[in-house]
């Protein structure tokens, strides 16, 4: 199938350009012209760079942070993106153009305008270094574009101060609704600790003496208290003292039976005979003595004098025994007496006691709920007044000290942003050279065809042009209508086909 540069040749494209130049150099001309008019009159864009550094507030609320420094990206980029949204806002806008002025320096009373707000907010934009993202580095550039080189470095010098001044209003006043905020939390928390710690005084105050008690008790719930230990030693002395009622009384007993036979103190264990001494004493003698005279009478007859002194020594103790268990048995009618009301006091003292440790049982519980209440208050009121010490620190930080920092001044370089003069001329003058020979193109056609086609194309053109309403002109280039021309390209299209 034939193609275009089968038709035109260069010799034949020369010749043709030659032939029809008006048609090439008119819109050539007109194209470049209107481009270099363009760079001549076209102002220069000069952008200024301000690089900046941020960091974090200096207030370390753990032992982990380090003042001043970044411990997550999510911080640093939360931090970035907060800037990037406050130099576009009309505050930092408005006040860098009010303090720099006009482009003529002058600084009229309704500048700047909306327009001039908006204006300079297309022109500025916050970028990272190359080869860096957004929010990864604590550095990153304020850029802002002006026909003006060195309104350019003004308005950046200005956006930076009118940055770090807003920035600084804005920890200011989030550190005054943090500060306002917690400092509510810590009255209300302050007002929930003095409400638990009445009640605990109102249970403190119903236990009384017994406070020391109850605390020994919440701490160590199987230590030794002061109360405990009098329980178990009048246990102790309960038990001592039942036990010394029920040897007196089986003493007593003893003793009573033994008045009339004295067979039964000689059966007596001499453990029951240990509060009795002289009994005891007795009773060994009287053992002694009928031994002496069993032992005699075993030798000699009953009537030897030998004998008849151990029989009478034998009856004289008996004698001096029976005596002796009268006054044992009132002495231990008095012992029975005290013991009893020994037995009495200690069940009473017992009584009290065990009444003392049930009403501290009763108010263990709510005093064990009440002192984890008052400490979990108190670990709420130290943490929100930490975080009230750590907010005033923060308000009084941002109206001293700035987070943002300047890096240097800015810089615009050596040459304005886009391209040259001479680099808009010389495109002007391909792009007009580029149409005008597409206009040649498009409205010649190509000599190389047959006659049919050529007379075809030809008829065409003039029965459309003879058809044609005469009350509108049509566009000409280089003498033949636009239209036609079109219509010249459709039928060469269809003779290539």
């Amino acid at each position: 199938m034939p193609s275009i540069a089968d038709h035109f040749v260069p010799a034949e494209l020369v010749r043709i350009l030659s032939q029809h130049r008006r048609r090439f150099l008119i819109p050539a001309a007109v194209i470049a012209g209107v481009a270099t008019l363009y760079a001549a009159f076209r102002s220069s864009t000069w952008e200024a760079s301000q690089a900046l550094i941020v960091r974090n507030e200096a207030v370390a609320r753990t032992v982990q942070e380090r003042p001043g420094r970044f411990d997550r990206p999510e911080q640093m980029q939360t931090v970035q993106e907060t800037i990037l949204e406050l130099a576009r806002s009309r505050s930092v806008l408005a006040g860098a153009l009010e303090a720099v002025g006009r482009p003529d320096g002058s600084h009229p009373a309704n500048y700047p305008s909306q327009k001039d707000i908006e204006r300079l907010g297309q022109s500025v934009k916050l970028v990272p270094p190359k080869g860096a993202e957004f929010g990864k580095t604590e550095i990153f550039y304020l850029r802002v574009q002006d026909s003006d080189r060195e309104r350019a470095v003004r308005l950046a010098t200005e956006l930076s101060r009118q940055l770090q001044t807003q920035y600084q209003k804005l920890r200011d006043q989030r550190a005054q609704s943090m500060t306002l905020e917690l400092a509510h939390t810590v009255s209300r928390a302050k007002g929930e600790l003095a409400n638990v710690t009445e009640r605990l005084g109102k249970v403190e105050s119903q236990v009384g003496a017994d406070l020391s008690e109850l605390r020994i008790l919440e701490k160590s719930p199987s230590g030794n208290s002061d109360l405990r230990a009098q329980l178990i030693t009048l246990e102790n002395e309960m038990r001592d003292a039942r036990t010394s009622l029920r040897t007196n009384q089986a003493l007593r007993e003893l003793l009573v039976a033994s008045t009339h036979d004295a067979g039964h103190l000689l059966a007596a264990p001499n453990r029951l005979l240990e509060s009795q001494p002289a009994l005891k004493r007795l009773k060994e003698g009287l053992v002694d003595s009928q031994l002496r005279t069993s032992q005699l009478r075993g030798a000699m007859s009953d009537d030897h004098p030998r004998v008849l002194a151990a029989l009478a020594n034998e009856e004289e103790i008996r004698h001096n025994l029976t005596n002796e268990l009268s006054l044992a048995i009132s002495g231990i009618d008095v012992d029975l007496k005290l013991v009893s009301a020994r037995i009495d006091t200690l069940s009473q003292q017992l009584a009290g006691v065990q009444t003392r440790l049930g009403t501290l049982a009763n108010v263990r519980a709510e005093y064990s709920n009440l002192l984890d209440e008052i400490q979990h208050r108190q670990q709420n009121l130290q943490v929100a007044e930490e975080n009230l010490a750590d907010a005033r620190a923060g308000r009084t930080a941002a109206s001293s000290a700035s987070l943002i920092s300047q890096i240097d001044t800015p810089d615009t370089g050596s040459s304005p942003v886009g391209p040259g003069r001479t680099s808009i001329a010389l495109g002007g003058i391909l792009g007009g050279a580029i149409v005008g020979f597409g206009v040649v193109l498009l409205s010649v056609p190509p000599v190389p065809s047959p006659s049919n086609v050529e007379t075809r194309v030809n008829g065409h053109a003039e029965r459309a042009i003879a058809n044609k309403p005469r009350r509108v002109a049509a566009p000409q280039v280089g003498g033949i209508s636009i239209k036609d021309a079109l219509a010249r390209l459709a039928h060469r299209a269809t003779s290539w086909n």
